[in-house]
């Protein structure tokens, strides 16, 4: 009788040591935060391929990397204590307008970039920080308004898009984090090309 006691005491003194083991993590994290991106501006699939005109003319747009400034949040699902799944949405704008190689003209324009996506992510989980990395895949959508009357002309185009990358989250307490820094490489496939595009945000992480 003293024996199976005895085993039954040391299993419940063990018992807060193994849940902590087994839950040191959240299963559900919602972040965030500012992202800046370094993005082509896609100019070819607003042009059309040089097809758009303006006052009978056509016009064809520079093509090049501009920075996009908005938000990014996101919902991690954690299935084990390393691996979860990220459903990301980042909106980021720009202002720049577009100019025209032709003419010298630049012409005003509000460009404004959403990428949507979904994948896995490995936590390498630490007592006061998260290193993370990902993979992740889902598409873009980008949306331009001139200021113009340009016609025959693309106002909006939705793509494939990746991101790979990672970064560091710091413990700032039981159920929030601080985002130092998360760095992707996003690909995208507009006009049936690849552009190589970079993102980085920092914000908040609650657990």
């Amino acid at each position: 009788m003293f024996r199976p006691f005895l085993l039954l005491l040391v299993a419940l003194m063990f018992a807060p040591a193994t849940f902590a083991q087994n839950n040191d993590y959240s299963h559900y994290e919602f972040y965030v935060g500012y992202a800046y991106e370094r993005a082509e501006n896609n100019a070819a699939t607003f042009d059309r391929n040089g097809k758009t005109r303006f006052n009978g003319n056509t016009v064809l747009f520079e093509d090049k990397r501009e920075n996009y400034n908005g938000f990014h949040a996101e919902f991690n699902q954690n299935l084990t204590r390393h691996i979860g799944i990220v459903t990301s949405l980042t909106g980021t704008y720009n202002n720049n307008g577009y100019l025209d190689l032709k003419s010298g003209r630049n012409f005003a324009a509000r460009a404004q970039r959403y990428d949507l996506m979904i994948g896995p992510r490995y936590n390498f989980r630490g007592e006061t920080v998260t290193p993370f990395v990902e993979a992740m895949a889902g598409v873009t959508h980008m949306r331009v308004n001139f200021d113009d009357g340009l016609t025959n002309r693309t106002r909006a185009d939705t793509a494939f898009a990746m991101a790979f990358g990672g970064g560091l989250d710091v413990h700032a307490g039981e159920h929030i984090d601080v985002r130092v820094i998360q760095v992707d490489y996003v690909p995208t496939f507009f006009n049936s090309t690849r552009q190589d595009n970079i993102r980085a945000t920092a914000g908040i992480k609650i657990k």
